[in-house]
């Protein structure tokens, strides 16, 4: 009896360690493991670093002439370059096709040129000869009118003549006849004394009757006489007035005739054009021509980096930039990104310093006292306020990106040289810092912890989570400055499993 009851005592003993086994296993498994720490005083300097490819300050257009097949390319986007290098080669079958192409356009040409110059000669010919014979038809038409005038006026004088002729011979027989007339009956008075008597009257005056009607006669006769060369005086006038009428209108149709002969005809600028066109056309060809004699090679005119290719091969050249080449001879330019909480470390006009992984003959491999140029945050233009100490303080959202510029000097770099620049950003010193690890985003921008605090259970003392809520002041790859803790809570740094509010856990670097 004794035996049994020993028995069963041990096999109660063997089934509560058993039973205590089994519940410690069990809560092991049902509760998390988690490392905490204390928050802890820390000064952020934060290693801001960026890599990049060094770009030129000034871009260089490298052409060919326009309208040509290309034959190869040599060189893509974003390869750097040597000057001389090889860009690309022309086809050089289409080039000599071009160049005997170019070569007929010039006789074409020529042979324009030398047909405008006959024309022009011949022009010239045909305008000297018509006013030649227009000035010949002038001093012919003034000799027949003067001519005409001449006789004429001839004509009018010699029948004016006659008829004043006439006139003074009426007149002087007249006047005799007037002056014998009285003479002879005077002289017949005074030598018979007598006066005569009414028959002797009546005898008279029938004879005078008589003669009276014999000088009506004759006096009739001339006025017709005269009428007749009056007439014919006037008609000489009319004839004479007609000529010098007939003149004036035919030395004036003349006049006219050497006017219009004489009219420079509107300048025909045809042949000068086509020695311009001429001109350029040689000019064309002769770049084509050297373009052939260099082979087709089109050759880097200085050391740069590509940054854009418009050409392939079988494609025709644009002539406006068929290859852009970065040129840092005169300085460069360098822009890299950093994430967006970076924002208040970075602010234009601060110091940095460029390293290049490889620095060639001549260059130095840093260039120190480069200056911030421009800060520009996504959806900003470079040249845009950017707002500083404003935006520094505001919060990011994870994943957007800074985009930091510099210049730098000539003689340090060459384009596409890939460096690095290192911003040497002001430290700041907080008392409650914290892994970047223990710090939760809830949504938007709150924060909080997991916060690990002993209560005292059935079984003895046990440690339980509680999320409080912080507030983040400053942030870096490693720790976060926060507001709403104190340095003697235990915040979780790593867990085993998600966390709630009032979990139960094991703290690893617990005491026991």
């Amino acid at each position: 009896m004794r035996q049994r009851m020993i028995k069963t005592g041990i096999l109660l003993l063997i089934l509560m360690i058993l039973f205590t086994v089994l519940s410690r296993a069990a809560y092991n498994l049902s509760t998390a493991e988690v490392s905490t720490e204390k928050a802890s005083p820390q000064t952020f300097a934060p290693e801001l670093s960026a890599q990049g490819i060094v770009a030129g300050k000034k871009e260089i257009a490298v052409s060919a002439e326009e309208n040509l097949r290309v034959g190869s390319v040599y060189v893509a986007e974003g390869q750097a370059v040597k000057k001389g290098e090889l860009l690309f080669e022309l086809d050089l079958k289409e080039l000599a096709e071009k160049i005997e192409e170019g070569q007929q356009e010039l006789k074409s040409l020529d042979l324009q040129i030398q047909g405008a110059a006959e024309a022009e000669a011949a022009a010239s010919a045909g305008r000297q000869l018509t006013l030649a014979q227009a000035q010949e038809d002038y001093s012919r038409s003034a000799v027949k009118e003067n001519n005409a005038v001449d006789k004429a006026y001839g004509d009018l004088v010699k029948a004016q003549k006659k008829y004043q002729d006439f006139v003074d011979s009426e007149r002087k027989k007249q006047k005799n006849l007037d002056e014998e007339g009285a003479g002879q009956q005077g002289d017949r008075q005074e030598k018979n004394g007598e006066i005569p008597s009414d028959q002797e009257t009546d005898v008279k005056k029938g004879a005078g009757e008589g003669a009276s009607g014999q000088e009506s006669n004759l006096q009739t006769d001339t006025v017709q006489r005269e009428e007749e060369l009056l007439l014919l005086v006037e008609e000489k006038q009319a004839a004479y007035d007609q000529a010098l009428q007939e003149r004036e209108d035919s030395l004036y149709q003349a006049e006219k005739a050497i006017d219009s002969a004489g009219i420079d005809q509107a300048k025909d600028y045809s042949m000068e054009q086509t020695q311009i066109t001429r001109s350029q056309k040689k000019k064309e060809l002769a770049k084509l021509k050297k373009l052939y004699d260099g082979k087709g090679r089109i050759m880097a005119p200085v050391k740069g980096l590509v940054t854009a290719v418009t050409v392939t091969a079988g494609s025709t050249t644009t002539g406006g930039g068929d290859i852009l080449l970065s040129d840092a001879t005169g300085g460069g330019r360098l822009s890299v990104t950093f994430p967006k909480e970076m924002r208040k470390y970075i602010q234009e006009g601060l110091q940095a310093v460029v390293t290049a992984a490889d620095s060639g003959d001549g260059q130095q491999a840093a260039a120190d006292h480069v200056k911030i140029r421009s800060v520009t945050e996504q959806g900003q233009s470079a040249d845009s306020p950017s707002g500083g100490e404003e935006n520094a303080s505001q919060d990011s959202m994870p994943g957007e990106e800074l985009t930091v510029s510099v210049n730098l000097p000539p003689d340090h770099f060459n384009a596409g040289d890939r460096v690095t620049l290192k911003v040497e950003a002001k430290a700041d010193s907080y008392d409650t810092c914290i892994p970047t690890g223990a710090l939760h985003l809830m949504s938007g921008n709150q924060y909080y912890v997991n916060v690990a605090e002993k209560k005292t259970a059935v079984l003895g003392e046990e440690w339980v989570i509680r999320q409080v809520m912080v507030e983040l002041v400053d942030k870096n790859e490693k720790y976060a400055a926060v507001e709403g803790i104190s340095s003697e809570q235990e915040i979780v740094t790593e867990a085993s499993r998600a966390l709630e509010n009032g979990s139960r856990v094991k703290v690893k670097n617990e005491t026991d």
